[in-house]
């Protein structure tokens, strides 16, 4: 197949240009046909997905693109029959339109791959035949399946390693267009791909608003000027000092004195040009997270179907922006987090009738903006947790002491649903009952620094409340001291910091507390947790009066988990870029990563999280005890040279 088109180098812009447009279509045309189904009498709508179907048939043909402009072709004649009248669409004929769809996503995905082969179409033609003959009949067809993504409903797989990201320009603009912009459609050789909007694949790149690159050319220019200033007055100050020596009645000290307030000026405008800069930068990778919220109203029209269910899905927040690497990152648990929903959250029809609740179950899936982060719901109006039966089934499964099951609040005994291995369901099916999908959920927000609430009542529902950062690569931050060492405390953490005193510290159980806006919050302090040493000056063990009196308590917050974490000292708060520790260091407990300050020191950037966990394992005797290295590697020598660091 070399000789195809797709491989003629006269024809990529051509092949790239239908790459681009046909992804654009996949992105709407899948949601269109799912509405279709709703509202089968809505011409406009059927008219809108025709023209879809026939701009990709068209560039199809003229790729010799001879399965894919057949496939289309045929959907074509369906909507024909559609739009006089012919045909009344059911659900059964939805499903071969899906089945279409689907088999249209992966034939372009082999253009973009540029590995052309041919798929089992027979069935499916005959199928979308039968619909526009008026033939059809559902108990006759068993559709060809496809082992993608978008069969499932679920993400692709990360790939282990990516280009870097590409951004195109918008086509629209006069200036985008140009030869002299570098942009084009899409990259012909980009075989890693990220997961589009319904849930199939497309080429690596981020569509970027060209006023927004304009915006970042104009602040580079502003960082280079900055630039160019600071190495003059840094070469006139050097000039000055070697040329004039010192004297009695010489202006040397004051002229020195003036360039270095000049220098002083200069560093502070490349300091916030470069701020500005870095601000430019991270909107460019910001993508609207309806990318993903776009393939789940089909993933829960087959669920629903398959549990014979009345499930609506709400959408909300569609164009919150976040990162487009955390875009690629939260499919999965989202994924988990709407199949349990559909599953264990809404009951039939009957059950819900039963009590006195709308037969057709609501499942909500919204974000918003907090901060710097963004905050992910997925709400459903079903049966609710039961903490009692939560409990009973992890005293059952071994996981608790009748004991300790008794005394977990409600709250904790929701958390027991992230436990792995944990499950309610008595019998596993295709979609859940193993006890891995929420683990999985916990898993991987962890990864992305995130977080995760439960809020449930019994015969209500339940509400999956996620928080993440906007973005993985800078890391608001508030830098302590324990010892002689300084860690990094991720910002979106942390409450607020109390001055510690012997006299606000009590004992409750063995546990050391204190009382804080009329709660009891435990005291964790870092020394302990990481095995931090001593100071050299410091040999004699402190006493807990001595420990405290001249500490510091950071309040930190971890979904329901409140704790004051001892420091001896709260120094600044920085934006941090973290790093990772490698494969060799990875792993380390209580750690998520490095980062190099400004003077070259590094420093951990603290898991608090993990860190917990950690303190509750200890308590209850499941893992190491207080002041014992969590990893052979909790205590790292500093880097002698700057190739050593991190």
């Amino acid at each position: 197949m070399d000789d195809h088109p797709i491989h003629d180098d006269s024809m990529q812009e051509i092949v790239e240009s239908f790459v681009v447009e046909a992804t654009e279509i996949y992105d709407g045309l899948e949601g269109d046909l799912l509405q279709l189904e709703k509202r089968p009498d809505d011409s406009d709508l059927v008219d809108e997905i025709f023209r879809d179907v026939h701009t990709v048939k068209g560039t199809a043909g003229f790729l010799s693109l001879d399965q894919l402009s057949t496939l289309a072709h045929r959907f074509e004649e369906v909507l024909d029959a559609m739009r006089g009248g012919a045909v009344d669409v059911e659900p059964a004929m939805t499903d071969v339109l899906l089945c279409a769809f689907d088999h249209m996503k992966a034939l372009t995905q082999q253009v973009i791959d540029r590995d052309l082969q041919s798929l089992e179409l027979a069935p499916l033609l005959e199928a979308l035949s039968d619909i526009t003959d008026g033939t059809f009949d559902p108990d006759d067809v068993t559709l060809p399946r496809i082992d993608t993504a978008a069969e499932t409903g679920a993400s692709a797989p990360a790939p282990d390693a990516s280009p870097p990201d590409t951004a195109d320009a918008d086509v629209s603009s006069p200036d985008a267009s140009s030869g002299d912009t570098g942009a084009s459609p899409a990259s012909p050789n980009a075989s890693p791909r990220s997961s589009n909007a319904s849930g199939g694949t497309a080429p690596d790149t981020i569509r970027v608003d060209v006023r927004r690159l304009n915006r970042l050319m104009d602040l580079v220019g502003e960082l280079v000027l900055g630039r160019n200033r600071l190495l003059q007055l840094i070469s006139d100050l050097q000039s000055e000092h070697s040329s004039a020596p010192a004297s009695k009645g010489s202006s040397q000290p004051d002229r020195l004195r003036d360039l270095l307030d000049e220098l002083d000026d200069a560093s502070d405008k490349v300091d916030f040009t470069t701020s500005e800069l870095q601000g430019a930068v991270m909107r460019t990778r910001m993508v609207q997270i309806g990318q993903v919220f776009d393939k789940f109203p089909r993933v829960v029209r087959d669920l629903a179907r398959e549990f014979e269910k009345d499930i609506t899905l709400v959408v909300e927040g569609k164009d919150t922006e976040l990162d487009k690497s955390l875009v690629e990152e939260i499919g999965d648990p989202l994924t988990h987090l709407i199949r349990n929903a559909a599953d264990h959250g809404i009951e039939p029809p009957e059950v819900r009738k039963q009590h006195g609740k709308d037969p057709q179950g609501e499942i909500r899936l919204s974000a918003f903006h907090a901060g710097n982060h963004i905050v992910v719901e997925v709400a459903d109006d079903g049966a609710g947790l039961d903490p009692d039966a939560l409990r009973a089934k992890a005293v059952e499964r071994d996981l608790l002491t009748e004991a300790d099951a008794e005394d977990l609040t409600d709250t904790e005994a929701h958390q027991l649903i992230f436990r792995p291995g944990f499950t309610t369901t008595e019998e596993a099916s295709q979609v859940s009952g193993r006890g891995v999908g929420m683990d999985v959920v916990k898993t991987n927000l962890s990864e992305l620094n995130g977080t995760i609430d439960i809020d449930s009542t019994p015969g209500e529902g339940t509400c999956f409340r996620l928080k993440i950062p906007l973005t993985l690569a800078i890391l608001e931050s508030m830098l302590v001291r324990s010892g002689p060492e300084t860690f990094a405390l991720p910002l979106y953490a942390v409450s607020e910091v109390v001055r510690l005193t012997p006299q606000r510290v009590d004992s409750i159980q063995g546990s050391d507390v204190i009382r804080h806006r009329d709660r009891v919050v435990p005291l964790l302090r870092l020394r302990d947790v990481l095995s931090v040493p001593l100071p050299a000056s410091d040999t004699v063990p402190a006493s807990p009066d001595r420990a405290v009196s001249n500490a510091y308590a950071v309040i930190v917050t971890v979904a329901h988990r409140r704790v004051a974490l001892v420091v001896d000292e709260p120094i600044a708060q920085e934006e941090v870029v973290i790093k990772s520790l490698g494969n060799y260091l990875k792993g380390i407990s209580g750690i998520a990563g490095s980062t190099i300050l400004g003077d070259g020191r590094v420093i951990m950037v603290l898991d608090v999280g993990e860190l917990i966990q950690m303190e509750d394992a200890a308590v209850a005797g499941t893992g190491p005890p207080r002041g014992a290295p969590p990893s052979a590697a909790a205590s790292l020598p500093a880097p002698s040279t700057p190739q050593d660091r991190v």
